[in-house]
């Protein structure tokens, strides 16, 4: 089997973006989502592109299979990032792309995106009970209890982690794929 490519969305497969994050969204662990404002999120790709890097899965056959947004801070869509973080947000795989290292794979280029704008951490926060909480932890991420100040209501607090981009002694912190056979949902 052909490992998935990423890269970056073209604008002419926006709609497209849109729709898989939905979709996957859907199919996770917090259901159909409801509200129009997180709705309007699901499918503003463009909007997410706007304020970083828009990164799609491709699988064998050319088609989405998942997403994710790298968010530089104070745009719109970052709502955690400090001025030296990037912001990770929507990270999803459609259902049949799952189990397959597509979720690792997008992780992956979001650190490289956020090490290549210069910026000291990636950081995210996510449901207490989703299940790419183990994909984050093995990839590398750290719990950061004190930063966990999202409240959703059904939902309970958000919790926050964050990537390390930079070693306290300067050096490169590398995420790494490992493991394929998981892919981040």
């Amino acid at each position: 089997m052909t490992a998935p490519v990423v890269r970056e969305a073209r604008a002419d497969e926006h709609a497209e973006v849109g729709r898989v994050t939905q979709t996957g969204f859907d199919a996770g662990p917090y259901g159909v989502a409801t509200d129009p404002d997180r709705v309007a999120l699901l499918h503003d790709a463009a909007g997410r592109a706007r304020d970083g890097a828009l990164l799609v899965a491709l699988g064998a056959d050319g088609r989405i299979v998942g997403t994710a947004s790298v968010l530089r801070p104070g745009t719109t869509y970052a709502r955690n990032a400090a001025d030296d973080e990037a912001e990770l947000r929507l990270l999803t795989v459609l259902p049949e792309g799952r189990g397959r290292g597509v979720g690792a794979l997008l992780v992956t280029e979001a650190v490289r995106h956020a090490r290549s704008w210069g910026m000291r951490a990636l950081v995210l926060d996510t449901g207490p009970t989703n299940p790419a909480l183990r994909l984050y932890v093995r990839l590398g991420f750290v719990r950061v209890p004190e930063r966990e100040t999202t409240h959703v209501r059904g939902l309970g607090t958000l919790r926050f982690y964050s990537f390390p981009l930079v070693t306290p002694h300067g050096s490169d912190h590398r995420a790494d794929a490992g493991d394929s056979s998981q892919d981040g949902r």
